[in-house]
């Protein structure tokens, strides 16, 4: 049985890319124009901050983060098992995925659009506390949909594991720092994802090391479970981009500090 226990799982395991040919218009788009930024915020400034950097051509990479959440705020719902890593009743957040690909395929195939990942043990692994299980390999079979490399945090080690279609997770230790920086060094300096689930956002959340947060907000109110935001504090966000379709509202915040 895997094991691990240090968070929950923040995407729907059964998750695979967008397909292709989606058209990429949603319904009631609303794009929102941002004041002047002070000089005291320019680019010099914020290229100084932990997390912002600079590709080569000159556009600076981002941390990012693409969370589905319940109109009350609940990541997973309550009683998460290896059967609903989920909770009960979680899996119906996801449906703007599933029943709405095309309004959605932007947001979608924006999920997958980083050069590397970061998420919890459970969310590789499901609930349960324990050393690694060593025939786990993820929810998402042989082949995952990203394409890329992911680092798992965990407090147990386990040697990297290279999948089909590029994919190689490899787990972290010592850190939620030592594991963007070593995603950093993989994506070239280009943008890396936390992929979830709520507590390892928290926890890069809470470090200021996230740049822009994409909350996709279901119309649906779990009343337990897992919250994405309880504990963190001092956190500023300013909406850039709101879109929506029947099943869900999709916000882009920038993260201000």
């Amino acid at each position: 049985m895997p094991g691990g226990g240090e968070e929950s799982a923040g995407v729907i395991p059964s998750m695979g890319p967008a397909a292709p040919g989606f058209s990429t218009k949603s319904r009631h788009v609303t794009k929102l124009t941002l004041p002047p930024r002070h000089d005291g915020d320019n680019c010099r400034t914020l290229c100084r901050t932990r997390t912002a950097e600079w590709w080569h051509d000159g556009r600076m990479s981002q941390v990012t983060c693409d969370l589905t959440i319940s109109l009350d705020g609940f990541a997973a719902g309550p009683n998460q098992s290896l059967a609903e890593p989920l909770g009960e009743g979680g899996e119906r957040m996801h449906r703007w995925q599933f029943e709405e690909p095309q309004a959605n395929a932007a947001w979608r195939e924006g999920i997958l659009a980083s050069v590397a990942y970061i998420m919890g043990r459970n969310m590789f692994a499901g609930p349960g506390p324990g050393p690694w299980d060593a025939e786990w390999r993820g929810w998402w079979g042989e082949e995952p949909p990203y394409h890329a490399p992911v680092f798992v945090l965990t407090h147990h080690p386990r040697e990297p594991l290279e999948m089909q279609g590029g994919t190689t997770f490899t787990f972290v230790t010592d850190g939620i720092e030592s594991a963007l920086a070593q995603a950093r060094k993989a994506a070239n300096s280009k943008d890396v994802a936390i992929a979830g689930g709520a507590q390892t956002v928290r926890q890069y959340l809470s470090a200021g090391l996230i740049d822009e947060l994409r909350l996709h907000i279901a119309p649906i109110v779990l009343g337990a479970g897992e919250r994405l935001l309880d504990g963190v504090t001092n956190l500023q966000l300013e909406p850039t981009e709101v879109s929506g379709t029947g099943l869900v509202t999709h916000v882009r915040y920038r993260v201000t500090r």
